[in-house]
């Protein structure tokens, strides 16, 4: 047998590292494609569900017409119909995401609230629509939660700010275009009370908006389809200054001078911005002359940008003071955040259009800033293991009193207190003006038992992650 010679055995190793070596740059790629796409869908599905959520504040006038509603009335089908549902329904969704597909329950639940938003479009009283907004909300459960669990598999700890960055982006992008695409929706239409849809046939101008805001999401669950399932990563192990996993209520109550003002602050934040978001444009149309399409256009046009911004900025403005002095952590952020929305206040009660809608751009600027804010500023006072339920916390009340609340006070301060609906405006600006300054004594009142929290959990969560969906 003929032996093989040194340099033909060295081309041969060569030859086979090299097929080797592509093999991996393939399957890398191809790993890189499939996150990326994971990634994409997860954005897309985020802002499908903000205009399911979000579209129902340009029909509002329509509304009020058809089903002979009050403002009250009104702001319970936008606030607490969907929040209290959505919050009750993430509680046990957080448990199925830890045990079954993610995937697939966030396709069940971009499924489930797609048809309620096209039964928004069919309903025939104000209880029918109440239901289909309730059904809106628990649809709605299925996402964040197994989205950011995801994504907390999916990248490297250093790598998740920037993979959840796209995440608070698509947010904005959704809560401004619920607006702005439901006002150019009525703009389109505009000058006839009826449109004519494939398939439904003649129906009125709102109902076609709610069943035209519906049909996305079908398109968007087929696209996860081809999305891949992360590995589950391992737990952590726990570390000696952690409270125990199932001590995370006493852990509350032991520190509730902490836990009351961070939670209310944080939830007034949801309050103003709902209030400003879902009601602004029932005020350009009713205060201001607006038709309901340009009064969509316009709002959903600087919440967009204010948003946007807004969410951008806390996270560079954040690392950069945070570098420069770490007293406080970012909870300072979040307290600079609450300036704009200060100002806000004012602009909303200025006599005038142009001062109503820079008034929009900084009382969604401070709450894109803020949001983004919020769970960095949470998750640096609590113990890596306790992450989850924190946030599951802050969501549940941010949910119910912000989305709920926000939405019930302006009607409830503008048919009790002001007793004139073309006044709106100002029940919007004390709103936020309320709400703001309240959650600005909220953060001088927390911020000394915050800094012993940060400063206790500093070393375990030096290397934590600070994605939302992180799991226990």
């Amino acid at each position: 047998m003929v032996g093989r010679s040194p340099k033909t055995m060295t081309r041969g190793k060569r030859e086979t590292k090299s097929r080797e070596t592509g093999l991996q740059q393939h399957r890398s790629a191809g790993a890189g494609f499939a996150l990326w796409y994971m990634m994409a869908l997860l954005a897309l599905a985020i802002i499908v569900s903000y205009l399911d959520r979000g579209v129902i504040a340009v029909l509002v006038p329509s509304l009020k017409r058809d089903f002979a509603l009050s403002d009250v009335d009104v702001s319970l089908v936008q606030g607490i119909a969907f929040s209290l549902p959505f919050a009750l329904a993430s509680l046990p969704v957080g448990r199925f995401v830890d045990h079954y597909s993610r995937r697939n329950i966030i396709i069940a639940g971009i499924v489930v609230w797609s048809l309620a938003t096209i039964l928004c479009g069919t309903s025939a009283s104000f209880w029918q629509l109440f239901a289909a907004r309730a059904g809106i909300g628990i649809g709605e459960a299925c996402l964040q939660p197994a989205g950011y669990s995801m994504i907390a598999d999916s990248f490297r700890a250093e790598r998740r700010g920037r993979a959840m960055s796209m995440l608070t982006v698509a947010t904005s992008l959704g809560g401004g275009a619920s607006a702005l695409i439901g006002g150019a929706l009525l703009t389109m239409w505009s000058g006839s009370d009826t449109v004519v849809l494939p398939l439904a046939g003649e129906v009125a101008t709102w109902r076609a908006v709610f069943l035209v805001a519906g049909l996305p999401g079908f398109v968007v669950a087929l696209l996860m389809l081809f999305v891949r399932e992360p590995a589950r990563q391992a737990p952590a192990t726990t570390a000696p200054t952690a409270p125990r996993t199932g001590d995370f209520a006493g852990h509350l109550r032991r520190n509730w001078r902490l836990f009351v003002p961070l939670y209310l602050g944080f939830s007034l934040v949801f309050f103003f911005s709902y209030a400003v978001a879902l009601w602004s444009p029932t005020v350009l149309l009713r205060t201001y002359g607006y038709t309901a399409g340009s009064a969509g256009m316009t709002a959903g046009s600087f919440q967009l940008v204010g948003s946007i911004s807004g969410a951008l900025l806390a996270g560079v403005f954040g690392d950069i003071l945070v570098a420069r002095d770490a007293r406080y952590g970012r909870l300072r952020v979040w307290m600079i955040g609450l300036v704009p929305a200060l100002v806000a206040g004012v602009f909303l009660a200025l006599p005038g259009a142009r001062f109503y809608v820079v008034g929009i751009g900084l009382a969604i600027f401070a709450s894109g800033l803020l949001t983004a804010a919020s769970f960095a500023t949470l998750y640096d006072a609590v113990a890596p293991n306790m992450r989850g339920r924190s946030l599951a916390v802050y969501l549940f009340l941010g949910n119910v009193l912000g989305l709920g609340g926000g939405t019930f006070g302006v009607a409830l301060i503008t048919e009790h207190v002001l007793h004139d609906p073309k006044l709106i405006n100002y029940a919007v600006a004390i709103a936020v003006g309320g709400a703001s300054l309240l959650a600005t004594v909220m953060g001088f009142a927390m911020r000394g038992r915050y800094e012993d929290a940060r400063l206790t959990y500093q070393q375990d969560n030096a290397g934590a992650t600070t994605a939302a969906g992180s799991r226990d």
